[in-house]
């Protein structure tokens, strides 16, 4: 299982507003291919996310699990199915 952090589309800046910010996408390395991966993150979906998406350079199928911290930060779980 290989995870990353969610990363923002938006710099973040030294106010306490861009602290809360919500992060937009996040990204994980296929188990099957090795490539890195960026989905995007739908907060309206819950903190608690799990669907299989194909990757799209080998097509192999990955179950990603998608929490969504306090901060705002998404963190991916996947694995390949």
């Amino acid at each position: 299982m290989r995870y990353r952090q969610g990363r923002s589309k938006t710099k973040r800046g030294n106010n306490s507003e861009s602290e809360n910010q919500m992060w937009n996408e996040a990204s994980y390395i296929c188990d099957s291919c090795g490539e890195e991966i960026v989905v995007p993150i739908d907060p309206s979906q819950g903190t608690e996310q799990h669907y299989v998406e194909d990757c799209p350079v080998c097509c192999r199928p990955n179950m990603l699990h998608i929490s969504l911290e306090a901060s705002g930060r998404a963190r991916v779980d996947a694995r390949a199915e």
